[in-house]
């Protein structure tokens, strides 16, 4: 088989060729700029597909794509529904487009329980029939193995840990104030960051990393990261709140399923 993997995310997607062992043999990826609509990402993955598939060497064998994505989608029709972070993709037939395009089968799945797969075959979690795979980007799901196999729940959507309320209060993940996405994802962190920034202002403090109003606004995770790593201590106290967090949605999933 000729192997396309493709990861569309809220920040970036990632094309690979690879082998049936899980190596990968080629690679390319892009910024998704959901900005710029559902044609430029489409198109951005077109170019990638071709570009990979003209350094492969001519063959008869069958091509085909592996397809991870955040949810919600269908996985049985090929759907991607609407994800939070895709704005514009909406019941988009997405296994369809890359069949009718550039020919061969191509299947869809949740992100995080792609990853949970890949990781339970070729990674950390083979050999154990229990493993729980948690996605950190734009935004924060899980993948479920449960019992030596994937769980995916009555409708597809099992694992979306990323709506559990961990506080009262909080920065919003799924539209939900104090949600795990809301504190422990790239996104969620950049709003928990904007937060206490603000909070900063308020008492009349200087912020090192961000000193001014504008630059509040567009504070991203990777800039609060940096600078906890420079040793800010605001930085540092953003990230040791999103890690306490961290500890408790843990701790809620390792009590759920016990071994």
């Amino acid at each position: 088989m000729n192997i396309i993997g493709i990861d569309i995310g809220g920040t970036k997607c990632a094309v690979v060729s690879a082998t049936t062992s899980g190596e990968i043999k080629s690679r390319d990826e892009f910024d998704t700029r959901t900005d710029l609509g559902l044609d430029y990402t489409l198109g951005r993955l077109y170019e990638a597909i071709e570009g990979l598939l003209k350094v492969e060497p001519k063959s008869d064998d069958e091509l085909i794509f592996g397809i991870s994505c955040g949810g919600p989608l269908d996985s049985q029709k090929g759907l991607v529904m609407s994800p939070p972070n895709l704005p514009g993709w909406d019941d988009v037939p997405i296994t369809q487009l890359l069949t009718e395009r550039f020919g061969g089968k191509a299947y869809l799945l949740n992100d995080a329980n792609a990853c949970a797969l890949a990781e339970w075959h070729y990674g950390a979690g083979k050999g154990s029939n229990n493993v729980i795979f948690l996605t950190f980007g734009t935004g924060l799901g899980a993948g479920l193995i449960l019992d030596g196999r994937l769980y995916t729940g009555a409708n597809g959507l099992a694992g979306e840990v990323g709506h559990i309320r961990l506080a009262e209060d909080g920065p919003e993940g799924y539209g939900k104030a104090g949600s795990f996405e809301g504190f422990c994802s790239g996104g969620g962190i950049a709003k928990l960051g904007r937060q206490m920034v603000a909070d900063a202002f308020a008492k009349g403090e200087t912020v090192g990393f961000c000193p001014t109003e504008k630059e509040k606004q567009s504070l991203d995770a990777k800039a609060i990261a940096i600078a906890a790593r420079d040793g800010d201590p605001l930085a540092k106290k953003i990230i040791a709140k999103s890690a306490f967090y961290l500890g408790r949605g843990l701790s809620i999933l390792i009590d759920i399923r016990s071994e």
